[in-house]
């Protein structure tokens, strides 16, 4: 498995397919094995050549317990690193959920990196109250140990595919509450007064079940190539898991705007 090295993290990273790069950023407690768990990486690799990563504090890769090494700009060089390590100039960046934070810290701040982004399940605004409650949720979840934080999550949401709750229960505890507490502290907003410096074509899908549908849709409108997609009766972790749903909207936002 290849790596790149950002200052003394190792990011460990799958390549497969061929055509155009496309890197996947996978969300809290996942992996890059998550993108090949639901079916993502079957249906994109016969069209993309597809970057893989565990970031940083999950899967493979280093994983520090110190929050101030999880903020958003050390994710960034995280993601260049492995396009570096590869020699991609631009590539398409596909994030969910804490992915989201990244693929919008790269469009502001790298643009010349990216020749898209796909965006699902990440609020650059405020936090509305049910989405900050879910957020202490799953860090006082962690503070207990993975297990505890898998039982409390299908209590509140139902089970878990069985390939996502073995990914979950093998994350490291103490890394992820760093994670989460880094995540936090930027959720005040910072992010979306950015939008309107990002130009990069650019797809952000929300479940119509969150709880930030609204604050997506006005994400969209303030880029100058952005569109919202609301994905009927879809809480959080479906806008992930629903490949059949996603897929459709993703694919065809590539075919206009990215695809050789």
């Amino acid at each position: 498995m290849p790596t790149a090295r950002h200052g003394p993290i190792a990011i460990h990273y799958e390549v497969e397919g061929s055509g155009p790069p496309l890197l996947l950023h996978h969300g809290l407690t996942g992996s890059g094995g998550r993108w090949h768990d639901e079916g993502y990486a079957a249906a994109l690799r016969d069209r993309f050549t597809l970057l893989l990563p565990d970031v940083r504090g999950h899967g493979r890769s280093g994983k520090p317990h110190d929050p101030a090494a999880y903020d958003r700009f050390a994710r960034a060089a995280d993601v260049l690193a492995v396009l570096d390590a590869e020699g991609i100039e631009r590539a398409v960046f596909w994030g969910h959920s804490l992915g989201g934070l990244v693929g919008f810290t790269l469009g502001r701040y790298h643009p010349d990196r990216l020749r898209g982004l796909v965006l699902t399940g990440f609020n650059p605004y405020p936090w509305p109250p049910a989405e900050a409650a879910e957020v202490a949720s799953w860090v006082a979840g962690l503070r207990g140990g993975m297990e505890a934080f898998v039982a409390g999550y299908e209590e509140r949401h139902g089970s878990l595919p069985a390939e996502a709750r073995g990914r979950w229960l093998a994350n490291d505890s103490a890394a992820l509450v760093a994670c989460m507490e880094a995540w936090v502290a930027e959720g005040d907003g910072r992010v979306g007064a950015e939008l309107p410096d990002i130009s990069t074509p650019a797809l952000l899908l929300v479940g119509s079940d969150e709880p930030f549908v609204a604050e997506v849709q006005r994400a969209a409108a303030v880029m100058p190539e952005a569109t919202a997609i609301v994905l009927p009766d879809l809480d959080h972790a479906q806008t992930f898991f629903r490949s059949d749903l996603v897929l459709p909207h993703a694919t065809a936002f590539l075919d206009r705007h990215v695809a050789s």
